[in-house]
């Protein structure tokens, strides 16, 4: 055998090995990143139950019967303060969930999201947390939200996406019996 071709064995052998330790280093790394995607989700997680509980406990404490009652009824028979805690309620509401939606959690997951939706919206129990929905959504007309999913519309902006808002109306509909326009 000639040097050269030894040479050559050599360092084929040699690249075989790098290359081999440089997969094996990015399946370490990837593993790594796995964990720390599912801490950093599960992180995520938990911040958004903390302040989902802790806004429930700050409206539970702020609340009256009477003030329930009026809920029962609509928006409109609330008080000038009960109205201001309602939508502070619906603007933490909505703020923690449309973060979760903008950053991905749970993947996406449509039941999810409705879920939650319909738990803030108070199911069938209370009309002004819908009435105020629906106010709320009148006077942001301009952002001209889409009437139906479209994956190809997601992520147009960064605070607001028109497929989360979909959602949202989807739910309005559903829990309160009427189309919105």
């Amino acid at each position: 055998m000639d040097i050269l071709v030894i040479a050559q064995l050599v360092t084929g052998i040699a690249t075989l090995v790098v290359a081999t330790v440089l997969i094996w280093q990015m399946i370490i790394q990837k593993k790594a990143l796995d964990i720390a995607h599912n801490d950093a989700d599960a992180n995520m997680s938990l911040q958004a139950m903390e302040s989902r509980a802790g806004q429930q406990r700050w409206f539970a404490d702020k609340v009256s019967d009477e003030m329930l009652e009026r809920m029962e009824k609509g928006y409109q028979f609330l008080t000038n303060k009960e109205k201001f805690m309602l939508r502070i309620n619906h603007m933490n509401h909505s703020g923690v969930l449309a973060t979760e939606w903008r950053l991905g959690r749970v993947n996406r997951n449509i039941g999810y999201y409705k879920m939650t939706m319909r738990r803030h919206m108070m199911m069938e129990d209370y009309k002004a947390p819908r009435d105020w929905f629906k106010i709320s959504r009148e006077k942001n007309k301009t952002l001209n939200y889409p009437s139906k999913l479209d994956s190809s519309v997601g992520d147009t902006n960064p605070l607001l996406d028109p497929n989360y808002n979909i959602l949202a109306g989807e739910v309005y509909e559903e829990t309160s019996g009427k189309k919105l326009n």
